[in-house]
């Protein structure tokens, strides 16, 4: 566009960011004439050209009818290819147009919604992606607030239903939520007379084990309840403060100062009392835990004396009469002696879980002494039945009281309880202490969580048997042959061999205790960890780690780590990507078999890079142009004017709506340079011999291996080194 061409436009009364999208639009060949109009805003010209660049049917939203975020959401659906005209209407506002076209690509239809406001409709879609039921609750008045934790709560197999009440919000709905997922009987707070602050405040109590009866009292401040709250959580005696007469402020003083009081002291000789008679001193130490006397001549004094000096001296309790009769005896003549000793409280054992299940397993091979690495002798995991005892918890038990000489009394302190066990697939039973497995399935604990999931026990899987989705985990005692496929949310243990099949873990990790022999159309995926004693011609995803005795001619992926162990342990043939490091015995073999080694960053992650890096562009053009918008507005429009135009309106929240936008592609940018700088150090360990044959690529730059022995190889200076371990 030349000068000339540029001032007609100005002079026609189109801006300059109008005049940049008639621009771009004609410097890519473009028919701009569809949006060179006046009555378009530039960012919508924008939405505009950005179609007609993916030669998109634009005529269906370059209206003036539909504002910029509209006209995006048209465009977008347009790109993804679902029914755009299920939402394409002026009266429907871009946020529900955008849970709707969310919903057409996971083939759900909201039209008949589309009236809902958008936050409903955006716990719908969720809902209705999870096959989870929530229409009742939306035909009852129920707020997306509260409608996203209820639509949680089912989805986690949670009975909130007989707690629900539409004068909640959806905190509290929370706080119901979260008590029930830790199996608290929820019914102690799930009223109306609570807030969310104070059910937050009595589900923590109830969480930690204390008797939060002492405060579950809609007559407390939230405040007041967290002051009983940390006062018994910490054991100490809360009768002094608990009542409603003080505000938390003091509760907090008080709390304090009793958490003060019952700390052992240790007495430094440091001298708080002293006291002379006739012939006798008496001296309490700082912590009022000693009493010590110093006579100048015993001959002259009798017992009754010293007994009435450290009377009068406050001393009552803990005095030691043998060590008096010892003085009197002249023992210790001229010398200070201690007479009389304090008790100090004690703090009780604090409460514990009892466990009826190993709570750790060592899953790593074993290395026998031929150098193999033995994968069948692993205990992969536990097995529990549904009704077995899981677990038992022992309280917190009370300490012992103690005294000073002078009598004053230290309280005893409780131990700390420990909190409730949280996870699924058990159930606390009434006496609140014991857990038993509410299902049939595998135990973990990690934490304070224990997991049971449900585990299917079967001899061997075939095209005979049939293939296996199951919701759980899976455990198969014998092969599995030609063709089957096993698909689990948990884990998949195979006890014997795996041939030409498919596997894989949606949740968890997949262990082959003898190997995989997959004629080149094996599949392996978990989404943690795979490990087998040999992987042969398959294919192999891990989402953390892969670890095998050796891999023959496999295509092996994983996330963080491969270790191949073992005199065997040998990577030959195929590829494998890890994207933190390799360790492996031998890479290649003695015939120069063709092995390509990846480490780093990989060509998913370069092109997230580029495609977030192009949306902070285009984000930021963007905002350019609303912020120019918006400036014209305040140039051409007084304040009561420019107030009550609604386009001015949805310039100022698209430019909020969009600078939050950009503070979450910013946070993204930021979470992918961190993990490209977490791949920095990609390396590779060979113990053994690295053979020729192999290729190294690690972030980006290649390296054809000459035959070596033990070495680490990895990136430096712009270059693949390699270096003597």
């Amino acid at each position: 566009m030349t000068k000339e061409e540029q001032e007609i436009y100005l002079n026609s009364g189109f801006t300059l960011d109008q005049i940049n999208e008639i621009q771009e639009g004609l410097e890519l060949g473009l028919d701009t004439s569809i949006y060179a109009k006046k009555e378009f805003f530039a960012i919508q010209m924008r939405q505009i050209r950005l179609g007609m660049m993916d030669k998109l049917p634009v005529e269906v939203y370059a209206s003036t009818a539909y504002d910029w975020f509209q006209m995006e959401e048209i465009r977008c659906g347009l790109q993804d290819g679902v029914d755009i005209m299920v939402y394409a209407n002026p009266s429907i506002s871009y946020d529900r147009m955008r849970q709707i076209r969310l919903g057409l690509q996971n083939g759900i239809n909201l039209s008949k919604y589309k009236k809902l406001e958008a936050g409903v409709l955006r716990e719908l879609r969720k809902a209705l992606l999870s096959k989870i039921y929530i229409v009742e609750y939306i035909q009852q008045g129920y707020n997306a607030e509260q409608l996203e934790q209820i639509r949680i709560a089912l989805e986690k197999h949670l009975n909130i239903v007989p707690y629900l009440q539409k004068e909640f919000r959806g905190v509290s709905i929370r706080e119901i939520r979260e008590g029930l997922e830790k199996g608290l009987d929820v019914s102690c707070y799930a009223k109306l007379d609570f807030s969310w602050q104070q059910m937050r405040e009595i589900r923590l109590g109830m969480e930690n084990r204390v008797d939060v009866s002492y405060y579950a009292n809609s007559l407390y401040e939230w405040q007041q309840m967290q002051e009983i709250r940390l006062g018994l959580e910490n054991g100490i005696d809360i009768t002094a403060y608990y009542t409603l007469m003080y505000t938390a402020t003091d509760m907090r003083r008080m709390r304090l100062a009793l958490q003060q009081n019952n700390t052992p002291y240790i007495f430094d000789g440091e001298q708080s009392h002293f006291e002379s008679f006739e012939g006798i001193s008496v001296t309490i130490s700082s912590d009022e835990m000693e009493a010590l006397v110093y006579v100048e001549d015993s001959d002259k004094l009798t017992k009754a004396q010293v007994m009435k000096a450290l009377e009068l001296s406050g001393v009552k309790r803990g005095i030691m009469e043998s060590d008096i009769d010892k003085l009197l005896r002249g023992k210790f003549k001229s010398k200070t002696m201690k007479v009389a000793k304090g008790k100090p409280a004690t703090e009780g054992s604090d409460g514990w879980y009892e466990f009826f299940f190993k709570t750790e397993l060592d899953r790593q091979p074993k290395l026998m002494p031929d150098g193999s690495v033995d994968f069948s002798e692993i205990q992969w995991y536990e097995l529990v039945q549904a009704g077995q005892r899981i677990a038992l918890y022992h309280d917190a038990e009370m300490g012992t009281a103690g005294f000073t000489v002078t009598g004053r009394a230290l309280p005893a302190r409780r131990g700390r309880e420990q909190s409730v066990l949280t996870g699924k697939g058990f159930t606390l039973l009434e006496d609140n202490r014991t857990y038993t497995a509410s299902v049939s399935g595998r135990i973990e604990l990690d934490g304070n969580c224990i997991d049971i999931d449900k585990t299917l026990t079967i001899e061997e899987v075939s095209l005979a048997t049939g293939n296996i989705t199951f919701d759980g985990s899976v455990y198969v005692s014998g092969n599995v042959g030609v063709g089957a496929v096993i698909q689990a949310t948990g884990d998949v243990v195979v006890n014997g061999y795996v041939e030409s099949a498919t596997i894989e873990s949606s949740e968890g990790s997949i262990f082959i205790k003898q190997g995989v022999n997959g004629n080149a159309v094996g599949y392996i995926k978990a989404a943690v960890d795979v490990s087998g004693k040999f992987f042969e011609s398959c294919r192999v995803y891990a989402g953390n780690e892969i670890r095998a005795g050796y891999c023959l001619n496999c295509d092996l992926y994983s996330e963080n780590r491969i270790v191949v162990s073992g005199k065997n342990g040998q990577v030959a043939g195929g590829t494998a990507y890890a994207k933190i490091s390799m360790d492996m015995t031998c890479a290649g073999n003695r015939v120069g078999i063709a092995t390509k080694i990846r480490l780093g960053v990989n060509d998913e992650i370069s092109g997230q890079k580029d495609d977030v890096e192009e949306r902070i562009a285009e984000t930021n053009k963007q905002l350019d142009i609303l912020r120019n918008a918006y400036a014209d507005f305040h140039e051409k429009y007084p304040p009561e004017v420019r107030n009550t135009m609604d386009m001015y309106l949805k310039v100022e929240s698209a430019i909020f709506a969009k600078e939050k936008e950009m503070d979450m592609l910013m946070q993204y940018k930021m979470d992918m340079e961190n993990e490209m700088k977490a791949v920095k150090n990609a390396h590779a360990v060979i113990h053994d011999t690295l053979y020729e044959g192999t290729v190294f690529e690690i972030n980006g730059k290649h390296w054809a291996a000459t035959q070596s022995r033990n070495v680490k190889v990895r990136r430096a200076e712009g270059r693949v080194v390699v270096q003597r371990n």
